[in-house]
């Protein structure tokens, strides 16, 4: 039976590898909440359509007695109540019924209209349980289950209906053997990976294909289905499989194989022969006569026969393909069938949840390890075993690397998972080659292709140690001597590494996701509290807000930023994202314009720049200051109160177009960068200068200010970044290591300190098309991160320090998170 399962599994991974596709993507697109509540209203209306002229007339009726109770108590209260009074209350009781009725009889009218709909749906109801019946809350402490729905063959096997075995009690063997698999593998009462089996739910005579499919997945979308079809066609056997996971916007409806069940009966029957073949042999040779043998043999005997025959045939190069060979089948080999087609099922059920809990909970795979006592009726051959293993991998593989693009700081922990669950098999070479890709995997998602010099550069976490002590465990388990001592010598060094004796510098940041396909040219990009990233796009007016649960850019939020009177140069947000920034340009004059963010819509023009402005920056709320304003700066810089949107102040001095501005957290410094390779500061509250920062060699492209309100940060075209002393202006030390020009500079706060300059680190981005990590106080580079195609224009830091966020001229946003 072998050669079945292999072909079962050869054709399931392509198919299975796209239910990685659908669900990731529901995983990062959500479904629109309108479309919920018209599916869940729709469902209500199904589950009240039988009885509910009944519930209608109960209903007014129930009105009207209470109308007719409220009259009685006017009438028992009138002596109370003065003639008007009495008058009035009659009069809005008389209006408030009016309405009732009306209401009323609108929803009965809407109701009996959809009525042909709902019991159309309802005569065409695959299943024996209503909707409401499948309906149900679960904890939310437990992952939701995936609910499985068995469909059975219609009919019998057509030419061996004499032999007894009817389409009931095929049922049956499909449904108990599942249901064992499942209850002992993947129990409903597992706090891991639980399905739901709904054995015997389906009516046959009910269902027409996928459009009976299409009915269920618009009733039942809201939860995870697996449905598994075996339907016999002519002399063949289809296999088919419909899934739909969380939130996925469409249903997957696929055939798996679809082979000829009579030729597989044929197989079988020949293999008892072949087996026989080995009894007779031994019969014949205690004196047994061939008469005795053959009466002993029964149908074994005859088939053995038959199949000496078409050897012989065969032999003498007659095709006897052309040749018709009745082989006799009987109730075991139909029952031998029924249990390949229960395999296939348990199979690719268990590949199925495997997924839907990869993608939704991070799961390792759990079906490898069942796979032996899975198909243990058919390791009589040799490598049926490793080939099943084999092809099970294959998939399990083409799963994690389609996921690695999203999730890649989690494709190391779940191949090493997946070998551990191999190192019981006498064929150590699958483990290895899964601890292989771990390894290989770890480096290269910490930037590293070897172990060789890793120790350079790379900072590692008390997770890399927990991860490294878990692949030594398994080198040891499978025996693997050599690979047992580089990462034992490995783990000596970790244990001289700074970052045990200097907790402040450890870090460690991975790519954890790529949106592509961001459309626009980037003018801002930022990440909010709640896990928000806002791009302005200056070419497209829009500012595009993606939560970083999403996967899909396309479905991301966008807000059109009407009324602008030409190009747009730049953008800037406030802190707390309210409020919008943009300048545009027309031929006469320059314009700069505010929004408020969560309408998109214009509450302020301001004028009185000539030339193209360059930047904007929101001075950040300070309770000390009178006033919040906004700084924008062409070849000078004005500033701008933002609730009045008078321009109180302007500065000269660049001798170029300004590039940068930064304003300290106090409101009480202005910091402005120029192309002309200066820095000047101004003292807010008396306008006065404060001073000249030389030093840059190139434009100065980008300006911050670290957390403890003690250095300023410039970063250049000259490839270098510069920290100054923000009181004395004092130059305090160069960075050099980008191999470009250096377009943005940031601060992360250390999450579990406080202000201190050994708690902070400096992240850099650069036309070299990577992102430097730098400690402020060491002066050391941590961390480069390396991924982006092309020039890395922007960067942004989350206001927990754990996710940054790269922008670059390859049209993608890459996500970086702390592990």
């Amino acid at each position: 039976m072998n050669q079945w399962l292999n072909l079962l599994a050869q054709v399931s991974k392509p198919l299975l590898t796209t239910l990685v596709y659908t669900g990731t993507n529901s995983f990062l697109s959500s479904i629109e909440e309108e479309l919920r509540n018209q599916q869940k209203h729709q469902t209500k209306m199904m589950l009240d359509s039988i009885g509910i002229e009944e519930e209608q007339l109960r209903k007014i009726q129930d009105l009207l007695q209470d109308v007719t109770s409220i009259f009685n108590l006017v009438e028992v209260n009138r002596e109370r109540q003065t003639k008007e009074q009495e008058q009035k209350l009659q009069q809005q009781l008389i209006a408030q019924q009016q309405q009732t009725l009306r209401e009323m009889a609108a929803k009965v009218q809407q109701t009996t209209l959809q009525l042909p709909e709902i019991h159309k749906t309802l005569e065409n109801w695959p299943l024996r349980l209503l909707p409401a019946q499948l309906q149900k809350s679960y904890s939310p402490d437990t992952p939701l289950p995936l609910r499985i729905f068995l469909v059975p063959p219609k009919v019998s096997f057509k030419g061996f209906e004499t032999i007894g075995l009817e389409t009931q009690e095929i049922e049956q063997k499909l449904a108990q053997g599942l249901r064992e698999f499942l209850s002992q593998n993947y129990s409903p009462h597992s706090q891991v990976r639980p399905t739901e089996f709904l054995g015997g739910a389906w009516q046959s005579q009910n269902f027409h294909g996928e459009a009976s499919i299409k009915i269920l997945y618009e009733m039942l979308q809201e939860q995870p289905t697996l449905i598994l079809e075996s339907d016999i066609e002519g002399n063949y056997l289809n296999f088919r499989m419909a899934y739909w996971g969380l939130g996925q916007e469409k249903y997957c409806y696929e055939t798996i194989f679809k082979l000829s069940y009579r030729e597989l009966i044929e197989e079988l029957a020949k293999a008892r022969a072949l087996r026989w073949k080995d009894t007779r042999d031994r019969l014949l040779a205690l004196g047994k006569s061939p008469e005795e043998v053959n009466r002993f043999g029964g149908d074994n005997a005859i088939n053995l026969a038959i199949w000496e025959e078409a050897e012989q045939l065969q032999t003498a190069g007659i095709e006897i393909k052309k040749l018709n060979f009745e082989y006799r089948v009987n109730r075991k080999d139909l029952e031998t069938l029924c249990q390949f087609l229960s395999i296939c099922h348990c199979v690719v059920a268990g590949w199925v949840a495997d997924i839907y809990y990869l993608i939704h909970e991070d799961l390792a795979p759990h079906l490898p390890q069942l796979l032996p006592q899975l198909i243990k009726e058919d390791v009589s051959e040799p490598k049926s075993l490793q080939m099943a293993f084999q092809t099970a991998l294959s998939i399990y593989q083409s799963v994690f690397f389609t996921l690695a693009t999203q999730r890649s700081y989690y494709l190391p922990t779940l191949s090493l998972k997946l070998a551990q669950s191999l190192t019981h098999l006498p064929d150590k070479s699958l483990a290895l080659e899964q601890l292989y890709n771990s390894f290989q995997s770890w480096l290269k998602y910490r930037q590293s292709s070897s172990i060789e010099g890793m120790n350079d550069f790379l900072v590692l976490s008390p997770k890399d140690q927990e991860y490294l002590e878990n692949l030594k465990a398994c080198l040891s388990d499978l025996g693997d001597e050599s690979g047992l001592r580089e990462v034992q010598n490995l783990l000596i060094k970790l244990k001289n590494l700074k970052w045990q004796t200097q907790p402040s510098q450890q870090i460690n940041f991975t790519l954890f996701h790529t949106f592509t396909s961001v459309s626009g040219n980037v003018a801002s990009l930022t990440i909010s509290s709640d896990r928000k990233i806002s791009i302005a796009s200056s070419d497209r007016h829009t500012i595009e807000l993606c939560s970083l649960n999403c996967r899909d850019w396309k479905s991301c939020s966008s807000i059109k930023l009407a009324a602008q009177t030409g190009e747009i140069e730049t953008f800037t947000l406030n802190p707390d994202r309210q409020i919008v920034a943009s300048s545009d340009r027309t031929e006469q004059r320059s314009y700069i314009k505010i929004w408020n963010l969560e309408t998109g819509k214009l509450q302020r023009t301001l004028l009185g720049h000539r030339q193209p402005i360059r930047v904007l920056a929101i001075s950040p709320y300070h309770s000390g200051s009178d006033r919040q304003f906004i700084a924008s700066g062409s070849h000078k810089i004005k500033l701008w109160d933002l609730q009045t949107g008078e321009s109180f102040q302007t500065f000269f001095g660049h001798k170029e177009w300004v590039t940068c501005l930064v304003i300290s957290a106090d409101a009480r410094i202005l910091i402005s960068g120029s192309e002309d390779t200066t820095i000047r500061m101004w003292h807010l509250p008396t306008g006065n200068f404060l001073r000249t920062l030389k030093g840059h060699q190139g434009s100065v492209c980008s300006l911050a200010i670290s957390p403890d309100g003690q250095t300023l940060i410039s970063g250049s075209d000259d490839r270098t970044i510069k920290l100054w002393d923000l009181e004395t202006g004092k130059l305090l030390h160069t960075f050099t290591g980008h191999l470009g020009a250096v377009r943005a500079v940031a601060v992360r706060q250390h999450p579990q300190s406080g202000i201190a300059p050994n708690n902070q680190h400096l992240f850099s981005c650069s036309e070299d098309k990577t992102i430097k990590i730098w400690h402020l106080q060491t002066k050391e580079l941590l961390q480069t991160l390396v991924g982006h195609t092309a020039a890395v224009k922007a960067i942004a830091i989350s206001p927990d320090g754990q996710i940054i966020a790269s922008e670059s001229c390859d049209r993608s946003v890459k996500i970086w998170q702390v592990i």
